[in-house]
């Protein structure tokens, strides 16, 4: 005698299976494409402001290209990082997001050079060593066997007459220390400190040589003279 197949009450049909599970994937696909939108949208706004920003305090070409490099590549992996421009002896301080906080000068090493010699500030991308950091009173960062450090101009590692050669209008009287960075307590405190118990980038622009020697990701030549407005 013919029976009616009976269903188990545990197990759902097979078809409200397909359907919940289609449901559950056009979600997360819905999600997905939001997250990716969110993510996105900022770095446009992040390059515009980057140009208002640098315009502001007068920033070189050099500086606005490898800042913007760094933010639309995304190079600086979502950390804090600082772009020190020795041509003008100026250092600027970026948030994680790519935002500009602040700026001032700095005093860099004695030698023009952008290789490891000292008394010549190295040039290059730099990538912050919290132990060595930790052992001192400055923030180091490390690139291979390079290192640069930064200190605050009251720092026992500072050279003599830091503040007077900080308040100079001349570059060249900022090239006073054995290859390290100094720059007022002040902006030490506010800008730079928190950085030495966290990871951050720097870097530091070439002053003999173009900056694509030092920064060659892909994408890098494209932002020399891209406007984002």
């Amino acid at each position: 005698m013919f029976k009616r197949p009976t269903t188990d009450p545990a197990s759902p049909p097979s078809g409200r299976i397909f359907y919940t599970g289609l449901l559950a994937a056009l979600f997360g696909f819905g999600l997905f494409f939001d997250h990716a939108a969110t993510v996105a949208a900022p770095r446009a706004d992040a390059v515009a402001a980057l140009h208002a920003d640098l315009a502001r305090e007068n920033a070189s070409a050099q500086v606005l290209q490898v800042a913007q490099w760094a933010v639309e590549s995304r190079d600086h992996t979502g950390l804090p990082f600082v772009v020190v421009d020795k041509a003008g002896a100026r250092l600027f301080a970026f948030d994680a997001l790519g935002r500009l906080r602040a700026s001032a000068p700095v005093l860099l090493g004695s030698m023009r050079g952008d290789g490891p010699a000292a008394p010549a500030t190295p040039a290059g991308r730099f990538v912050a060593d919290g132990w060595m950091s930790n052992l001192g009173d400055g923030i180091v960062w490390v690139n291979g066997g390079t290192a640069v450090s930064l200190h605050s101009v009251s720092s026992a590692a500072s050279p003599g007459h830091g503040s007077q050669r900080l308040a100079s209008a001349a570059v060249e009287d900022k090239r006073i220390s054995d290859g390290s960075l100094h720059v007022a307590d002040e902006f030490y405190r506010e800008y730079l400190g928190p950085l030495k118990s966290q990871a951050s980038i720097a870097y530091v622009l070439p002053e003999l040589q173009p900056a694509r020697s030092m920064f060659t990701s892909n994408g890098f030549d494209s932002v020399a003279t891209r406007n984002p407005s």
